[in-house]
């Protein structure tokens, strides 16, 4: 069953303005949308509730209508929108709020109340919904300006878990590592036969062949 809770302030919300950069991120804004508010707000980030992993993401987006690519889309957005955080708050500088894992905006899609967007699988469902069933992800701002890419590695490792490629055997689902990709700690990859899993954050950075030793060797796949 996956739950959900407000927790208390004092243990996990986190106040950043847009001077030191957001960890949520501008959501769902519709292509050529061109009327906003016109109220003028402070950027804000609060990141709240429960922190979802990729595996939980991914489970979560499966069960409400994701497959294929748009899986692993839908994985990757999510990480990049709210870093996983099931009641993640973006208030935007035209006072409008993007809400929930998807980070679905409160003025473009008023549609979906605060309950919905906070609720990780009513706003799967939401977010299946916008994105045309994980087909158009164009509404979605670290989807068109790239960052979603950030996270792809570990959304496909997510994903090839639930089909039953985890678990450290097997190269399944994994991706070939890329040296123009960047990856993040715990994504893994298979290289030269071997499935490799990131300690921290590294961008070509050669499995088993790099000073700084980033990559973790699982053994032959």
């Amino acid at each position: 069953m996956l739950l959900r809770k407000w927790l208390p302030a004092l243990l996990t919300t986190v106040v950043l303005t847009a001077l030191t950069g957001t960890a949520a991120e501008a959501g769902t804004v519709p292509p050529g949308a061109t009327a906003h508010p016109s109220a003028t707000c402070t950027v804000t980030s609060t990141l709240a509730g429960d922190h979802y992993s990729a595996l939980q993401i991914a489970q979560t987006a499966r069960n409400n209508g994701f497959t294929g690519q748009g899986l692993v889309v839908s994985v990757a957005v999510a990480l990049a929108e709210s870093s996983g955080w099931t009641r993640a708050v973006l208030v935007d500088s035209d006072c409008s709020r993007d809400r929930g894992l998807w980070q679905i905006n409160s003025y473009w899609h008023s549609e979906v109340s605060d309950a919905q967007a906070f609720d990780p699988n009513s706003a799967a469902q939401a977010s299946y919904r916008i994105s045309s069933s994980g087909a158009d992800w164009t509404p979605w701002t670290t989807y068109t300006n790239g960052a979603y890419q950030q996270h792809m590695a570990e959304a496909q490792q997510a994903v090839g878990q639930l089909n039953g490629g985890g678990g450290g055997t097997g190269c399944a689902g994994l991706p070939a590592w890329n040296a123009g990709t960047a990856y993040t700690g715990g994504a893994s990859v298979s290289y030269n036969g071997h499935r490799w899993t990131a300690k921290w954050w590294t961008q070509g950075d050669v499995p088993g062949a790099n000073a700084q030793n980033v990559w973790t060797d699982n053994g032959s796949c």
